[in-house]
């Protein structure tokens, strides 16, 4: 269980299974059923124009990760195998904490913006983005 602060204690900080757990602990919702496809960024990809405040912190999440795969934040993380989880180009605990801040941020985003949360973007088709 999560302690208040959101800290990553995880063997694997960054893996999806991580950002599941922190996003369902922290919303009180299952990320998999509400945000795996969600509006134009939630769930795999993202483009387009966010469809609201919700969207808008997924959208945040994958630039913060893009961040960490260009290395604009160093040390660079580079894509790794395990489910596209940005993986450690050097020293694993700094990106692997840098990885963690994006889903601890996401995490918090979707909490604070939870009113903006529409079923009608649930399922949203991509192509419409």
């Amino acid at each position: 269980e999560l302690s208040p602060r959101l800290r990553c204690l995880s063997p694997a900080p960054g893996s999806l299974w991580n950002l599941h757990k922190m996003i369902t602990k922290t919303t009180g919702r299952n990320a998999l059923l509400h945000y795996s496809s969600y509006g134009c960024y939630c769930g795999w990809g993202g483009k387009g124009q966010p469809k609201d405040a919700t969207d808008r912190c997924c959208q945040r999440h994958d630039t913060c990760y893009n961040n960490l795969l260009r290395g604009v934040t160093p040390p660079p993380c580079k894509l790794g195998l395990t489910l596209g989880s940005p993986l450690p180009a050097g020293r694993s605990s700094w990106c692997a904490q840098l990885s963690c801040e994006c889903d601890r941020s996401l995490a918090l985003c979707l909490k604070q913006n939870i009113w903006t949360y529409s079923k009608r973007y649930l399922f949203y088709p991509k192509h419409r983005c």
